[in-house]
């Protein structure tokens, strides 16, 4: 598998994979893809399998008192996904925007490699002091008669987080900050609401934790 920075050429493709993987009415159209390839190519990642585009994960760069003023809504804060009016080169808040795996590759594990390579990359860039994304509550449509506060955190008898959106990543790192209510309205699966969570920038050396 080779994992690299998305090009040009890519975008047809990309958005293919987008139409696939996310619920009606939520993928990114091909013109937010290119403009977000032309803007931050470093931070739109492909995972390549036997010379084919099968996933992606995109984020930007952008100042935190930015996004504090423009996280309650998905639009806001990527500018309606072209992220022209949001990203800016120095930004000191990696926002990882989200990922999505062709739905014949699903299920091995593409899109955990690929938000961990997003997390490296953020870690390696000078001026980055957050990496932060939202999330999904994706099975909250089945749970409903709870509060997205008790649902957010509610786990199975094995201990595991009961949405396996939230368990992907707040079960390797990410802590939960706060639930966004009209993050998407569209995202019906989820009642609209978001997640924003936060991985940590710098991590202590394995023997400092033990």
């Amino acid at each position: 598998m080779l994992i690299r920075p998305a090009q040009l050429d890519d975008v047809p493709l990309l958005s293919e994979i987008e139409q696939s993987a996310w619920p009606k009415g939520m993928a990114s159209t091909a013109d937010e893809i290119r403009s977000r390839v032309e803007l931050f190519p470093a931070g739109q990642l492909v995972a390549e399998i036997g010379g084919k585009v099968v996933a992606f994960a995109t984020a930007q760069r952008v100042p935190e008192a930015f996004f504090n003023a423009n996280r309650a809504t998905f639009p806001a804060v990527t500018d309606r996904g072209r992220i022209v009016g949001s990203h800016r080169p120095d930004g000191d808040v990696y926002h990882l925007i989200g990922v999505c795996v062709l739905k014949s590759h699903q299920g091995f594990g593409l899109a955990r490699v690929l938000i961990d390579r997003q997390i490296e990359l953020a870690r390696s860039l000078p001026g980055i002091r957050r990496i932060l994304g939202v999330t999904r509550p994706a099975r909250y449509h089945k749970r409903s008669t709870l509060s997205i506060e008790q649902y957010v955190v509610l786990r199975s008898a094995s201990g595991r987080l009961v949405d396996p959106v939230l368990a992907f990543h707040l079960d390797y790192g990410a802590r939960l900050v706060t639930t966004l209510p009209g993050f998407r309205p569209e995202d019906h699966d989820s009642l609209g609401y978001g997640v924003l969570i936060e991985y940590p920038v710098h991590v202590e050396p394995a023997h400092k934790r033990t």
